[in-house]
């Protein structure tokens, strides 16, 4: 009897190992911090973004874990979100945060560096990557030079085409700087950056030039999804 009730144990704790990675990615796909934002208004967004008491640390960042997604999977901070971006060749849409901290990646993109405006200098976004390309920064390795990248804080839409893709060492801190902008021909940019599939020493970033600037309709923003 003890026997059989330790191979029922066995058999349920396999089960439940071999399915974590498929409930891990149900849980993030239910995490879409997009249906939060929906009534945020424009001025929201800016308060939120000149709010201080914002962490940029990378080194506290942790992998995705089954705890921290339980935890949190409810735990959206509304007063973090600054606007949203969309990405229409691989079908992105995606909340952005203010701030880089664990609890923010889980829900969306995060902003990498303080006081960072959309449409100037080099706008860094980072975010988790997924093997599943629906979720948070899954996809991202299918983005193509010449596709479109649209931000918005729902005032304006800021539009870049990609340029430049590139796999990096995970030390390449240069890659945030405003100075990267003299590689696009001195424009404003903007670099999306998650790890590089499970090397854990390296990163894959998207490097976009901003094009134009127009009015904000939630139609533009998913325009050829």
């Amino acid at each position: 009897m003890r026997r059989r009730l330790l191979a029922i144990i066995f058999i349920f704790i396999g089960v439940f190992l071999f399915s974590m990675p498929f409930i891990s990615t149900f849980i993030l796909e239910k995490n879409d911090a997009l249906n939060s934002i929906k009534n945020i208004t424009p001025e929201e967004f800016e308060e939120n973004r000149s709010n201080g008491n914002k962490e940029y640390d990378q080194s506290k960042i942790n992998p995705i874990n089954m705890n921290d997604l339980v935890k949190n999977k409810e735990k959206i901070d509304l007063t973090k979100i600054i606007g949203q971006m969309s990405i229409p060749s691989i079908k992105k849409n995606i909340a952005i945060f203010d701030g880089l901290d664990n609890d923010n990646l889980l829900h969306g993109a995060c902003t990498m560096k303080p006081n960072q405006v959309m449409g100037l200098g080099n706008f860094c976004l980072a975010g988790h990557y997924h093997k599943n390309d629906n979720v948070l920064f899954g996809g991202l390795f299918n983005v193509k030079i010449g596709d479109i990248v649209r931000l918005t804080n729902k005032k304006n839409i800021y539009e870049y085409k990609v340029y430049k893709t590139m796999k990096v060492s995970d030390d390449r801190i240069d890659l945030l700087s405003d100075g990267l902008i003299n590689h696009g021909d001195g424009k404003p940019i903007l670099s999306l950056m998650t790890c590089y599939k499970n090397e854990t020493q390296y990163r894959y970033f998207v490097i976009a030039k901003f094009v134009k600037l127009y009015p904000y309709t939630p139609e533009k923003m998913l325009e050829d999804f």
